[in-house]
């Protein structure tokens, strides 16, 4: 018999090692699995379609559907602002104040204007009244008589025009002081005191507060879908609640890159909203059936979401839900249960795929 080499283990060796970790595992003790449990007192509910409302949500936000921008209507140097970005201002309040030096000017001209009309018209009547006596013994030609009427009528004439030039030079002094045309608030101050005011170059923007809608965007395919006469809700991030608003206009031409319409949504006068914020407008399009679960069915078992399903036998068995969106109590379905099957009401903590109701088990709507 030839012994084996020194350094090499033996084939028998070579099967302990194989053989081992085989018998240790036939040997090891396997934990059993719990036995099913039977739960009572639980409650069910019958899974059945439900008609709910179908809106279209759209972002959006909240701006001022009354937007003016001051200018002045005459030429000058702004003397005074009185107000600022953020300020609020009343209807009729004065908002900003021109130098009137070259308005009292022109009125000035205008006066004499008129007072060198007033002489001139003053002479002529003389000469008028002289030679009609004149003319009427013969001393006069009635020429010259008919040439001091002609000068009559052109000094009134001129008396007129400077009359109406000084009506409108003293008609540019109320245009010296620019008013705000409504209640709102400053949102933009563009000119400052020293600047030159030209007539139609803005000098400020004001926002009136009382007309705030909220203004969105809506997709071609939806415009035709919305209904004027559906109220639409609107939802603000900043303040909490919905809104209830009426759809005020939809302007008929869309955006050519996005083709998308502008719509405008009524807003409540109510204290905190301000132009700017952000939201989401819910129009109402229709109903459609949808299957609902009740909230209290929904349960977290090893990070899924679902429902325990229970069978003709009594027997439960956890279902993976897929949910689409909250309706007050309940949620939609979109996969995992069908009509007619029953779910457990509010499942305890130790319920598990497998365990059985007790006969106590009553359906709840």
């Amino acid at each position: 018999m030839v012994a084996p080499a020194p350094g090499r283990p033996g084939i028998g060796c070579r099967l302990l090692a194989l053989l081992l970790p085989l018998w240790l595992v036939g040997c090891a003790e396997q934990t059993p699995s719990p036995s099913p449990q039977v739960h009572q007192g639980l409650n069910l509910h019958t899974v059945d379609e439900t008609s709910v409302p179908r809106y279209y949500a759209v972002p959006g936000s909240v701006i001022a559907d009354e937007r003016v921008q001051l200018s002045s209507r005459i030429s000058g140097f702004i003397r005074r602002l009185s107000v600022r970005e953020g300020d609020p201002v009343r209807e009729g309040q004065v908002v900003v104040e021109i130098d009137p030096a070259d308005v009292d000017g022109a009125v000035r001209r205008a006066e004499a204007a008129v007072e060198s009309a007033q002489a001139e018209l003053a002479d002529a009547r003389v000469d008028v009244d002289k030679f009609t006596a004149l003319t009427s013994t013969g001393a006069v030609p009635m020429d010259t008589l008919r040439k001091a009427q002609v000068r009559l009528e052109v000094a009134q004439a001129r008396l007129a025009e400077a009359e109406a030039a000084l009506t409108t030079a003293s008609a540019q002094r109320a245009y010296t002081s620019i008013t705000s045309p409504v209640d709102g608030v400053v949102v933009a101050r563009l000119r400052e005191a020293g600047d030159l005011a030209t007539p139609g170059l803005p000098i400020l923007e004001i926002e009136a507060r009382h007309t705030l809608v909220f203004q969105t965007y809506v997709a071609e395919s939806r415009v035709a879908q919305l209904d004027a006469s559906r109220t639409v809700r609107v939802a603000l991030d900043a303040v909490p609640g919905a809104h209830e608003g009426e759809l005020l206009r939809v302007v008929p031409s869309a955006d050519p890159v996005t083709r998308r319409y502008e719509v405008k949504v009524s807003l409540p006068a109510r204290s905190g909203l301000l132009p700017g914020m952000f939201g989401r407008a819910q129009f109402y399009l229709g109903e459609e059936s949808v299957l609902a679960v009740p909230k209290t069915a929904l349960v977290e078992r090893g990070g899924l979401q679902g429902v325990f399903v229970v069978d003709d036998g009594r027997q439960v068995a956890f279902r993976w839900l897929r949910t689409r969106r909250e309706l007050d109590d309940t949620f939609e379905v979109t996969a995992g249960l069908t009509a007619g099957q029953r779910v457990v009401l509010a499942p305890p903590s130790d319920l598990r795929d497998g365990d059985r109701l007790a006969a106590d088990t009553r359906d709840v709507p």
